[in-house]
């Protein structure tokens, strides 16, 4: 296709990448960090580059995601229960008409659109409890991040057939 601007191709094949676990949050705001610490609690047992720490989901993620065999997304969440994990499947669903908001079933919904592919993905959250400005995580959420990792691994495991 070729608007005069841009020129893209219509049919993209990318060969299938390794997994994707994208842990998110803000590590400045106590709990909402430990998307990051479960992808630090990965290191060195998941495929070098499969795990990635972001601020925030862009749309820049969906052209990897749409190689990814798997995609698993690892964030905070608020509940009743601090430390709680919680595990479940995600779909593509798009982003509300003019939203700046990014998450991931948007961003399955932008890698099918914009490359062909959506990939099986999860979501592993954790309640938190307390996303007042610091960077330790709470007792019980410090504690659920080994549960969450060996969750993350579990799915990529269940992955492999």
């Amino acid at each position: 296709v070729d608007n005069g601007q841009w020129s893209v191709l219509s049919t993209i094949h990318y060969p299938l990448s390794t997994d994707m676990i994208i842990g998110y949050g803000n590590p400045l705001r106590g709990d909402d960090g430990v998307g990051w610490r479960v992808i630090e609690a990965l290191e060195g047992l998941v495929p070098e580059g499969a795990a990635v720490a972001v601020h925030l989901l862009t749309p820049e993620l969906a052209e990897p995601i749409s190689r990814a065999r798997i995609v698993v997304f690892v964030d905070a969440a608020v509940g009743d229960l601090p430390g709680q994990v919680r595990c479940f499947s995600l779909l593509p669903a798009p982003a509300r008409p003019g939203s700046h908001e990014t998450n991931p079933a948007g961003l399955l919904a932008l890698a099918a659109e914009l490359f062909g592919r959506c990939p099986p993905a999860h979501m592993v959250t954790i309640a938190g409890g307390s996303f007042e400005v610091g960077e330790e995580l709470t007792a019980p959420v410090e504690a659920a991040v080994a549960v969450a990792a060996a969750a993350v691994r579990a799915l990529v495991h269940h992955a492999d057939g």
